[in-house]
């Protein structure tokens, strides 16, 4: 499973959430994928819920928790994470994996990134689900 971070205008006349025109033709620049696990940190960092999905926030609102959250973390790096392997007699094997240090601060920066793409590309409004 994953949580894609994407970018979306509103249509009020069809009363939809649309991809903006160049995310709809190069999709893989306008969109940020990251484990449930990973999306859960980065939400909590943005200071949100962590929710798998949640109404598109405004761009400039989203863009201030990403720039907050990276100020939070000047000169400081999110731990590493060990794999960990759930291997119980009789049951289903479960790897969790690990993350190397750092890793949230690269996908805040990457967030960071995609706001400004976003931006050019006419979005209003950044979501995830």
């Amino acid at each position: 499973m994953s949580i894609s971070f994407m970018p979306y205008v509103y249509d009020p006349g069809r009363r939809l959430w649309l991809l903006p025109h160049a995310a709809r033709e190069n999709p893989n620049a306008f969109e940020l994928n990251v484990s449930n696990a990973n999306g859960d940190d980065l939400l909590v960092a943005l200071g949100f819920a962590p929710n798998l999905s949640c109404p598109p926030v405004a761009i400039a609102s989203f863009a201030a928790r990403v720039t907050n959250a990276l100020r939070q973390r000047l000169g400081k790096r999110s731990p590493e994470l060990q794999t960990i392997v759930d291997n119980d007699p009789g049951a289903i094997i479960v790897i969790y994996c690990g993350r190397r240090e750092g890793y949230l601060e690269e996908r805040l920066g990457d967030l960071a990134a995609l706001v400004q793409r976003s931006r050019v590309a006419d979005a209003t409004h950044l979501g995830w689900g």
